[in-house]
């Protein structure tokens, strides 16, 4: 087959990886298709997540990101001939940030993002966006 050239890694912590890594999008449903530009509310309880799916118009650096007052943890794969390959996460480790990552996605290919609740601080309420 051909070779892929490495992406660019986003930043993550050797914990998060290991836990983020046992998560496969063949596992779960399909998940709701995230468009560049457009969050997507989610309303989740401690310990449950939400699946998207991403299919980039472009090639390029895309970040995608989780808003509002939840301890959340973002993990991203590519759909590499129906197999999840673990690409990237994200834990804000309960801080006042949020979990993002920053990842040259190409055109024409499938991802899959997670966003999993550990601590809902307010409503646990969050919502998901890439652009």
């Amino acid at each position: 087959g051909s070779k892929r050239a490495p992406a660019p890694r986003a930043w993550v912590a050797p914990v998060d990886a290991d836990g983020a890594k046992g998560w496969s999008p063949g596992d779960a449903p399909a998940g709701r298709v995230l468009h560049p530009l457009k969050s997507v509310d989610v309303a989740l309880a401690a310990g449950e997540q939400a699946d998207f799916v991403l299919r980039p118009p472009s090639t390029r650096r895309y970040t995608i990101g989780t808003f509002g007052a939840s301890d959340t943890l973002l993990v991203l794969f590519e759909d590499v001939d129906g197999t999840p390959r673990y690409l990237a996460a994200d834990d804000d480790s309960g801080t006042d940030r949020n979990a993002s990552i920053v990842y040259r996605l190409r055109r024409d290919r499938t991802y899959h993002a997670r966003v999993r609740l550990y601590y809902p601080r307010t409503s646990g309420r969050t919502a998901v966006m890439y652009w």
